[in-house]
């Protein structure tokens, strides 16, 4: 059992993103995970898993919560990195069936840059400015 849809999600830099992930009612007291997938074959997903009898996860800057009542989990990444952006996964493990899952893209872009203010009367060298009224 797969879910189709993917999810597109854009942060900058520095900022914090929530990813959130449903899940049929029936699953709620199943192992739930949220993985980064590898680019490399060899290094493996890395995942962060939600055991049964767990509604918290932290790793690192990950925050992975169980809203087994909502039947949703939420993926908490703070201080987004240019390496994560790439492809991930949540789902539920389900024994012995395909896991429900969906597939989310992550994209991090540059900080934003710094607001800049243009002064529109500005003052004459040496002199003042005039009253408009």
């Amino acid at each position: 059992m797969e879910n189709s849809l993917a999810v597109t999600i854009t942060g900058s830099v520095g900022s914090n993103i929530s990813v959130t992930c449903s899940y049929p009612e029936t699953y709620k007291n199943n192992s739930k995970f949220f993985c980064q997938m590898s680019s490399s074959f060899a290094l493996g997903d890395v995942c962060v898993r939600i055991t049964q009898q767990e509604t918290r996860s932290e790793q690192g800057r990950l925050v992975l919560l169980d809203d087994t009542s909502a039947h949703v989990l939420t993926a908490n990444i703070s201080g987004l990195a240019p390496e994560d952006s790439g492809k991930y996964w949540c789902g539920v493990d389900i024994a012995q069936l395909p896991d429900f899952t969906s597939e989310i893209w992550i994209t991090v872009t540059k900080e934003h840059p710094p607001e800049q203010t243009t002064d529109l009367f500005p003052k004459e060298p040496g002199g003042e400015r005039d009253n408009i009224m």
